[in-house]
């Protein structure tokens, strides 16, 4: 058994200093847990309170009858540094630190961090934070929202990383419009001990995870331990996808960096390094991080860089077929065959060559047998499918269509609905 199951699958917890005031992080953390369907026991730990949310109350851990396999504490540094010794001696197998104020602001909070660190690493409990937002399991086995995010995720196959917890819960609510799954949910903070590495091999030998995606300020791994580990689990064959952004780029950003989780920058160019040696595709924005998670979560890859295009707008087409050069994709050249079996389906002023136009007022069967067609050409490796709305179009139907035929095809099908919202629905 991984030690990080105490993190991400417990079968009890105790919340250090949940409280009983709306508002509070001792509060919501341990609510988020009540109300996200926790399937195993949880137990409120304040020497004040009676009860919480209507859960009989213990005054610290110890007092708690029964093994406890996560403590989750939410404390200021010196108060949680005892809470880390009890919890501890109560045989707890992982620790997350919710709390801020340990080495992000130097000084004592630097040097209690360290020492809880060592106190942790002497015992075996494998610890999460200080400075993080905490962690989210939303498998229906365990559906685990042990942090201050009101939002539990729907289940995926995507994992997320994070050294900012502020940036989860931006990252969650923007899933969440999505209809974005997620496998394993966890902010790291200060990386006292758990750490990027730590995770992606706990995410490697995850059946549930796919995709890892990754918000780091700073690596604190040595490069060449974290490149060599990084490449096995990229590459291979059953490789895990890892997909990072990596902030502190700029000179004003590692400063920043530094004052938010204690990151000591790096040079931006040794990062490429690192991360192309290793395997890890680096984004530049949010968008750009689910695109590609989007994509690699599908499964489904192509077999080499032949792309159709199908389009029921010229322009839309045209740039469609600049970038996907410029990106190194070639549009594929269709078959005698495929340009025959296009033409039972397409009016006369169609393009029946690569990029498709099957012309704007295109309904649902006409984009139907146009990708089916293409798609079984052994000359094509992907498909764009780009629908701009008029006021004919289906675009839930051809949604739908597209979604049936994607079940029944390798080949990976990317689709651009540009303007959806104005299209009719009904």
């Amino acid at each position: 058994m991984d030690r990080l199951d105490a993190i991400f699958s417990p079968e009890t917890i105790a919340v250090i200093g949940a409280s009983n005031q709306k508002g509070k992080v001792g509060h919501d953390i341990f609510a988020n847990i009540l109300s996200g369907g926790y399937t195993g026991t949880l137990y409120p730990v304040n020497p004040k309170a009676k009860s919480i949310l209507s859960v009989k109350c213990y005054t610290a851990i110890g007092n708690i009858p029964d093994p406890i396999d996560l403590a989750m504490i939410i404390l200021p540094p010196k108060a949680a540094m005892d809470a880390v010794k009890e919890s501890i001696t109560k045989g707890v197998k992982g620790i997350v630190i919710v709390s801020a104020g340990f080495k992000e602001v130097g000084g004592e909070g630097a040097r209690i961090e360290k020492e809880i660190k060592a106190l942790c690493a002497a015992a075996k409990v494998r610890l999460v934070g200080p400075n993080c937002l905490g962690v989210i399991n939303p498998s229906p086995k365990v559906s685990l929202n042990a942090s201050f995010s009101s939002r539990m995720p729907a289940a995926g196959n995507v994992s997320f990383i994070s050294q900012s917890g502020a940036l989860c819960t931006a990252v969650l609510d923007y899933a969440a419009d999505k209809g974005f799954g997620f496998s394993k949910f966890i902010s790291i903070g200060n990386k006292a001990d758990v750490d990027e590495l730590d995770l992606l091999r706990y995410y490697h030998n995850d059946p549930d995870t796919d995709v890892v995606m990754i918000y780091m300020e700073e690596l604190s791994r040595g490069a060449e331990e974290f490149i060599t580990e990084v490449r096995e689990m990229t590459s291979g064959t059953h490789p895990t996808h890892v997909i990072a952004i990596k902030s502190g780029s700029s000179d004003a950003g590692a400063r920043a960096a530094a004052s938010h989780t204690g990151a000591l920058a790096g040079s931006d160019a040794l990062y490429d390094a690192i991360f192309n040696m290793s395997g890890i595709l680096r984004c530049a924005t949010v968008n750009q991080l689910f695109d590609y998670a989007q994509a690699f979560a599908a499964n489904k890859y192509p077999t080499g860089d032949r792309v159709a295009i199908i389009t029921n707008a010229g322009g839309p087409g045209i740039i469609a077929t600049d970038m996907s050069e410029q990106s190194g994709l070639r549009l594929a050249k269709f078959s005698d065959e495929t340009t025959r079996e296009l033409k039972k389906y397409l009016p006369a002023t169609a393009n029946f060559h690569n990029p498709v136009d099957v012309i704007g007022d295109a309904a649902r069967d006409r984009y139907e047998n146009t990708l089916a067609t293409v798609l079984s050409d052994r000359g094509v490796d992907a498909a764009l499918i780009i629908l701009t709305p008029q006021s004919m179009t289906d675009a839930i139907g051809t949604a739908e269509a597209i979604v049936r035929i994607a079940k029944n095809t390798i080949k990976p099908i990317v689709c651009a609905f540009m303007g959806w919202w104005t299209c009719p629905t009904g």
